[in-house]
């Protein structure tokens, strides 16, 4: 079933243009391995037989393709954040057109938002697929980050499951073509950060005393 979810979902940021042709990666943990969509398949065509598996050193132990050539990235999410249990990587044209820019993301511009997405790390341009490129995920993860703009490349988004993985994909998506219509930005049409500490407390239950909306490394 699990391997099932995850073909739907695939599909589903394929079919919601949150990504293109054959681009994007999505992983599921599932109990010992990671299951991951293979290289070069266009998502509305995934079936389940095309999930691949692997172990958490990167082995492939099931499925008829080769992985994604991004999984180190996917490995070294799972392995930093034990809380994470699903990635999405996708290249949805307007945050990408962000990333592309080197604009914030202006994340306060919407609470929800602010909830579902604070704080966005920026990355530099990296090969994708290399380790290099999965080293850079590393401090922000550290740090909290969930969501991740990459530099000429794409959005990174982790979740507890796939649901939240894939929420997460499309409500930066959303966040970033409102900013497109309307001219927000860090700072101009935000919504104030008192209020929005206000609102964080209201739906979490607690103070909020460590909230940050991004952060950028070069």
């Amino acid at each position: 079933m699990i391997r099932e979810k995850l073909v739907e979902y695939a599909k589903l940021a394929w079919d919601r243009k949150l990504t293109e042709s054959t681009g994007g990666n999505m992983s599921v943990r599932h109990g010992s391995e990671i299951l991951i969509t293979p290289t070069t398949v266009i998502k509305h065509f995934l079936v389940p037989e095309d999930i691949v598996a692997m172990t958490p050193e990167g082995k492939q132990t099931g499925g008829l393709r080769k992985a994604s050539s991004e999984y180190r990235m996917h490995l070294r999410i799972y392995e930093k954040c034990p809380d994470v249990g699903s990635v999405f990587h996708a290249h949805p044209a307007h945050a990408t057109a962000m990333a592309v820019m080197q604009r914030a993301i202006p994340v306060n511009t919407l609470p929800e938002a602010a909830l579902m997405l604070a704080p966005i790390t920026y990355l530099p341009y990296k090969m994708p697929g290399m380790d290099e490129f999965a080293d850079a995920f590393n401090e922000g993860l550290e740090m909290g980050s969930r969501v991740f703009v990459l530099q000429n490349h794409g959005v990174t988004a982790a979740g507890k499951d796939i649901e939240e993985a894939y929420a997460k994909l499309e409500t930066l998506e959303f966040l970033a073509q409102i900013a497109f219509l309307s001219g927000a930005k860090p700072g101009h049409l935000e919504i104030p950060t008192e209020d929005i500490l206000l609102f964080l407390e209201h739906v979490l239950g607690r103070k909020v005393t460590d909230y940050r909306s991004d952060y950028w490394f070069k």
